[in-house]
């Protein structure tokens, strides 16, 4: 979990404060692929390119490898890129206050 904010940290100007990370195990019987799959919701600031991105996905991915080397051909890392004003952090949302 420190290595995912890590790498955001590192790659954006995002506040290591403002970093959320949940871990959520599903049971095999009720997931069809058991390849690791790495969701990220995060909001659209300035700094979050796609080349940003690519470097993100990238150490995600060969961290997990490290991990599960049998299925580093499988590894699933998704980006949910939500609008500035469909988010909200202390009141405002981004599209508001974005350095907050």
């Amino acid at each position: 979990m420190e290595y995912v904010a890590q790498q955001i940290c590192s790659n954006t100007t995002t506040l290591p404060k403002n970093i959320y990370v949940y871990i959520h195990e599903m049971e095999r019987e009720n997931v069809r692929k058991l390849a690791p799959t790495v969701l990220i919701d995060w909001t659209m600031m300035p700094d979050r390119t796609e080349p940003v991105k690519k470097v993100i996905m990238k150490a995600l991915h060969d961290k997990l490898a490290e991990l599960e080397p049998e299925l580093q051909d499988e590894i699933v890392i998704i980006f949910n890129d939500i609008p500035l004003s469909c988010a909200m952090l202390g009141g405002e949302t981004r599209s508001e206050n974005p350095d907050k």
